[in-house]
């Protein structure tokens, strides 16, 4: 591995972590790490000069602050497809929909280029907490992680922020553009159905409503199916549609218990 680091002085490591994953990876990371503001930068983010004393003023001026997410802007090793300003979404660029400063409840930020506070993470942890998901591990495009955290971290009372003076540039490469895997990150990405719901304790006051709960969401899923089954066209929304129910059709039943286990292990960590 070689890494270059403009300032010689930057105290840094680098630390193995056995069990594949990233999310594995990324408690490594946080365990390891000496002061209270860590940040999520992987390998094909390039932050601006100014992106990390951005960042810690942000946390100054919010004390109660526990996540802050930056702007992303694609940036393409070869060209941009057609498609690509309407899905993306789904590759940790742009705003996600969201206004500048402190978010509502609930909401959500992709960890790329991402600050959390440590202690607000080490709380988790000293509580026994362990992440429903493992994220991205060798060829799979399963994910999730990053909004998993972002649920737990404002369930402990913090909240989470997003700031588009923070910017960095997200690199993407060729093989990233192609629709067939374009279609199979939305799969992986769906592949999480239902675990994320458990961390919606705040909605449901029993597990028994929370069962129902995911039963219409599953129906919902199989006449999303069904009526798309009927459809003729074979439009890229319809194609994505179609590709990200099939994989939460699927999944459901794989996931259904352990979402329940994990929504009464959620209830009793957050006293909800």
């Amino acid at each position: 591995v070689k890494i270059h680091l403009v300032d010689s002085n930057i105290d840094w490591k680098i630390v193995h972590e056995p069990k594949p994953g990233l999310s594995h990876a990324r408690w490594r990371g946080i365990v390891e790490a000496k002061n209270d503001l860590v940040l999520f930068c992987d390998d094909d983010n390039h932050l601006a000069s100014n992106y990390i004393e951005t960042g810690v003023s942000y946390f100054f001026k919010y004390p109660n602050l526990g996540i802050l997410g930056g702007l992303g802007s694609p940036k393409f090793e070869s060209y941009k497809p057609d498609w690509f300003d309407q899905f993306s979404h789904s590759y940790a660029v742009g705003s996600s929909g969201k206004e500048p400063g402190i978010q509502a409840k609930g909401s959500i930020h992709y960890g790329a280029a991402c600050f959390f506070r440590k202690s607000a993470l080490i709380q988790l942890k000293s509580m026994g907490f362990v992440s429903v998901l493992s994220d991205r591990k060798g060829g799979e495009l399963s994910s999730g992680g990053d909004v998993e955290l972002c649920y737990a971290v404002q369930l402990l009372g913090f909240d989470l922020a997003f700031e588009p003076e923070l910017r960095f540039d997200h690199w993407i490469e060729t093989h990233r553009l192609d629709w067939n895997y374009y279609l199979k990150l939305k799969r992986g990405i769906a592949s999480s159905f239902p675990l994320l719901e458990s961390y919606k304790i705040q909605a449901f006051d029993s597990k028994l409503a929370f069962k129902l709960y995911l039963m219409k969401q599953y129906f919902t899923v199989l006449k999303g199916i069904l009526k798309l089954k009927l459809t003729r066209s074979e439009s890229l929304e319809r194609q994505v549609s179609y590709a990200v129910l099939r994989e939460k059709f699927k999944v459901f039943r794989r996931n259904y218990t352990s979402t329940i286990v994990f929504f009464q292990r959620n209830r009793k960590f957050f006293n909800a």
